[in-house]
């Protein structure tokens, strides 16, 4: 007799627990309440979303998806921010890797005048002219390379004065003031170690 009455507890103790656990929350509101926080004026779909959502809560699911959905949240705003980041230090990258001309360029508005600034340096050391792909390295640190074809040979001079100078249909010319003549030529990018 006591295991069927141990029995007899342990169902109802079942079909209670059962019960509350599948009562709806809309329905166990007192309608007093229920009014009060405005719950009077959902459709039934959207109750039905609050019970399914108040369920889900009591469970803890709520909770974990609440989190995850918070992380991943965190976790894109990373994302995005390492992104910019990397944008812009590339753009920096590059804008550090380009030569003083490249530097230079400007947005012209018709009829506006336009002045070239002249580049004035000096070739360091003996200067003897140069030949058809010749390299001039300036006292400003920058690579200057014959365009077109030709020698021209000097007798030698010790850092000689240059102009770069931009040409009329593009390009640039190296004045040698001293010797009364030029080169066409192109700018080479600087150098890395």
């Amino acid at each position: 007799m006591g295991r069927y009455l141990l029995a007899v507890w342990v169902l109802l103790a079942l079909a209670v627990s059962g019960i509350a656990e599948g009562e709806k929350f809309t329905q166990s509101v007192k309608p007093e309440d229920f009014k009060a926080a405005g719950l009077d004026r959902l459709s039934s779909a959207e109750l039905s979303r609050l019970d399914a959502l108040v369920s889900a809560y009591k469970k803890g699911v709520v909770d974990d998806a609440k989190r995850l959905a918070e992380e991943a949240q965190a976790a894109k705003r990373v994302a995005e921010a390492d992104a910019k980041a990397a944008k812009a230090q590339a753009a920096e990258s590059k804008k550090e890797s380009q030569g003083f001309l490249a530097k230079a360029k400007v947005l012209l508005v018709p009829g506006t005048k336009i002045e070239y600034a002249v580049i004035k340096s000096t070739i360091p050391g003996k200067f003897n002219g140069w030949g058809s792909h010749s390299i001039f390295v300036l006292a400003n640190g920058q690579r200057w390379q014959v365009a077109n074809g030709g020698e021209y040979f000097t007798p030698s001079e010790e850092n000689i004065q240059v102009e770069i100078v931009p040409s009329a249909l593009g390009g640039y010319w190296m004045n040698f003031p001293t010797l009364d003549t030029q080169v066409r030529v192109k700018l080479l990018p600087e150098k890395t170690q």
